[in-house]
């Protein structure tokens, strides 16, 4: 028993490659869809594993999704990221349906970027959940969840990394179960958090409020860091990047208006204040002039009393 995969992000090549190697592949479709190169790029690493391709443009999906799948007679159609809805009467063409691998808990976190909102709120834990599709996005029945440990210093690119990784044993356990070699995997309604649908990121939502306490600022720069490379303040007129801070709490020796230098020394670092009387050491930053330590900073010309503003579109 083989089953197709739908890829449109390198999330989903640790898993694609894992079910090739048992076997379990019998085409692989990938859109036609931003970001160009990455896709284009899976593609071709789809073909050099010797599988069946397909390109999928959205303009015809669901008739050329109901042609590619007429001759294959699967049982299921994995997915990895896709950005488009799949019409109903497909979705009901392979027996097991389509089933999407969303690299988040559901249904508290919905949409298309929950890795930056994950982080962004200060979240433990992370999950590979498998569900079948429906007519809404990500609101299917769950069949399968992995919870995926969100580490103190993780970043988004960190964190991401960790899904694809987890999302390959999970594919296996899935194509076993379908196999009949593990028990049936029954979908379950969505049901425990409260269900919420997360949007895209604005840039709203990537720029530091230095009146914010510290830790609410360094989880920004890790759900920031490298997808946004960083969040944005502004350092002389000019767009500053915050790519690694450490928090401290009682950094700050007196009121300060938040975003100001409160120390730039050898020893203790450039630090710059918070909301509640906090402060943050700036440990790596991007400036156009490239990428930047807290000392080098220093080196440059930024030192105790300069102010760093927030960003203004």
């Amino acid at each position: 028993m083989q089953v197709a995969v739908i890829i449109s992000s390198a999330l989903g090549w640790p898993a694609l490659q894992a079910l090739a190697a048992q076997g379990g592949v019998a085409a692989v479709a990938v859109p036609y869809c931003p970001p160009e190169a990455e896709t284009d790029q899976l593609a071709q690493q789809v073909a050099a594993l010797g599988l069946p391709i397909t390109r999928l443009a959205r303009q015809q999906l669901g008739a050329d999704l109901a042609a590619w799948l007429e001759p294959l007679a699967i049982e299921a159609v994995l997915v990895f990221t896709l950005p488009w809805r799949i019409p109903a009467a497909v979705l009901a063409l392979p027996p097991q349906g389509f089933l999407n691998f969303h690299l988040a808990p559901l249904p508290a976190y919905r949409g298309p970027e929950p890795l930056f909102w994950l982080l962004r709120n200060g979240e433990a834990t992370g999950a590979v959940t498998v569900h079948r599709m429906d007519a809404d996005f990500d609101t299917g029945p769950v069949v399968l969840t992995e919870p995926v440990p969100i580490g103190p210093g993780d970043t988004h690119g960190l964190h991401r990394a960790q899904l694809a990784g987890r999302a390959a044993p999970v594919a296996l356990h899935l194509l076993a179960s379908l196999r009949g070699q593990a028990p049936l995997l029954t979908p379950v309604a969505q049901e425990g958090a409260p269900a919420r649908y997360w949007p895209r990121p604005a840039l709203a939502d990537v720029c530091v409020r230095w009146s914010e306490p510290a830790v609410a600022i360094e989880r920004l720069v890790r759900a920031t860091n490298p997808w946004n490379r960083g969040a944005l303040a502004t350092l002389r007129g000019q767009p500053l990047r915050l790519l690694s801070v450490t928090p401290h709490p009682q950094a700050a020796t007196g009121p300060a208006t938040p975003g100001t230098v409160l120390h730039a020394d050898r020893t203790a670092g450039l630090w710059v204040a918070c909301g509640a009387g906090e402060a943050l050491r700036l440990d790596m930053v991007a400036l156009d002039e490239g990428y930047f330590t807290g000392l080098q900073l220093m080196q440059l010309g930024v030192g105790v009393g300069e102010v760093l503003n927030e960003f203004q579109r």
